[in-house]
């Protein structure tokens, strides 16, 4: 990464986008958008994804065991964390859970170092696909259950409205 090309690309898009319309860094960002986002995912199925044991993985037990972890420490344990916080417990919780796919790089670089063995690596990975599945779906309900009971869409947020009629 330390090479006298980078360096001039760098400095290139940096003194490029003191134009005020950004025209050059819009330009790269369109263009280079889907490269990135298929190297991307090249680069996780490379990384994380060939590293998965198949056949320890679709084992009953580690399906078990990986369900009961994914349901307790992976989705429960941050949804129940902010009872304090009001209103809106269950959607930070459920953001919370939402933050899985960097874990599945940890556990591959853990299995990596021999610091789990596979069937361990199984159980995480299960863990972690319930994290990743639900996490959405769920987030996108909650969400917008709060934003109904609490904001007017066309009149703003409700405890405007309540305060403004005492």
């Amino acid at each position: 990464l330390g090479t006298h090309l980078w360096g001039c690309f760098i400095a290139g898009m940096s003194f490029a986008c003191i134009d005020k319309h950004h025209w050059p860094h819009h330009v790269w960002v369109k263009q280079t958008k889907r490269a990135t986002t298929w190297m991307i995912r090249i680069f996780f199925s490379a990384t994380v994804a060939f590293s998965i044991p198949v056949s320890s993985l679709l084992s009953i037990d580690a399906f078990l065991k990986g369900s009961v972890m994914g349901v307790g420490p992976c989705i429960l344990t941050k949804v129940l964390c902010a009872p304090f916080m009001g209103d809106a417990k269950f959607v930070i919780g459920w953001a919370m859970v939402g933050r899985a796919e960097f874990a599945y790089l940890i556990a591959q670089s853990a299995a990596a170092a021999d610091m789990m063995d596979k069937d361990t690596f199984s159980i995480v990975i299960w863990a972690l696909l319930y994290a990743t599945i639900f996490a959405p779906f769920i987030f996108r309900k909650v969400l917008d259950r709060y934003v109904k009971r609490h904001f007017n869409v066309d009149n703003g947020p409700q405890d405007e409205l309540k305060e403004a009629e005492h």
